[in-house]
């Protein structure tokens, strides 16, 4: 069902989990309507948990809104992929990190290692593209056994260099070398139970997102409403190429 803007569904609704990057922002600043977005739902009442397939701590991701401009009162939480993964993470391994070069994971008590024949597991947080290529990835983890955990399940990621690799697309290179690899975020069903129980399990939940392949899959397996954004990785798709279909579809974020 394609709507104008929130103002269309909201009512329908009890609470919301938003995408971050693609939706709210483009990783450098906001869309232009993400403001009065959000604004409106706090001013109805209408909780919002930020949901991002990021590596990075829950934290690091309030702390990135908080930056960009969005106030902390405009949201309940943020809810990363990053912090579902080291609230499971076993710290007494020996940790080989995949990432961008210079970024803080968080990885508070961990022991990380910089070679894989010293380490117990993969952590795949970040992409170093473009300065790091997929090339350079099948060479490092070519004949590996390891086992990996992908804790941003996206293949592409918005830059401005454009859309690059990110580190889904990094563990899917490493499944077709043979590596294992578990996955944490959206679609997949963790990151929802753990952003559900945030906001004690509301009846009526609507998950928005610009990915028909991550917010809506992932939605939709929870058992939730969905609604896609034409923009961020869906800016250009044809509506009638998108898999799954959401329950709504709007141009751009925008009460």
């Amino acid at each position: 069902m394609q709507i104008r803007g929130l103002a269309d569904i909201a009512s329908q609704f009890d609470a919301m989990l938003i995408d971050q990057f693609g939706v709210i922002h483009d990783g450098q600043t906001l869309y232009p309507g993400a403001y009065e977005a959000l604004f409106q739902l706090r001013s109805r009442r209408i909780p919002v948990v930020v949901m991002t397939n990021s590596g990075k701590r829950a934290a690091a991701n309030r702390d990135r809104l908080r930056k960009i401009g969005l106030p902390r009162e405009f949201f309940d939480d943020a809810v990363s992929s990053g912090e579902v993964a080291y609230q499971q993470l076993d710290l007494s391994q020996r940790i080989f990190v995949i990432g961008k070069r210079g970024d803080d994971y968080g990885l508070t008590g961990a022991t990380q290692v910089n070679s894989l024949a010293d380490a117990d597991v993969i952590l795949i947080l970040g992409s170093n593209a473009p300065d790091t290529s997929l090339a350079d990835y099948e060479a490092l983890l070519k004949g590996c056994k390891l086992p990996a955990i992908c804790c941003n399940p996206d293949k592409q990621m918005i830059t401005p260099h454009g859309l690059l690799s990110a580190p889904g697309a990094i563990a899917s290179l490493y499944e077709t070398l043979g590596g294992k690899v578990t996955w944490i975020g959206k679609p997949y069903p963790g990151i929802y139970r753990h952003a559900l129980e945030i906001l004690n399990r509301p009846k009526r939940v609507l998950c928005i997102g610009d990915s028909a392949e991550h917010d809506v899959a992932g939605g939709r397996a929870a058992g939730l409403k969905t609604l896609l954004v034409m923009q961020g990785v869906s800016a250009g798709v044809p509506e009638d190429k998108l898999e799954p279909r959401p329950d709504y579809v709007m141009r751009d974020f925008i009460w």
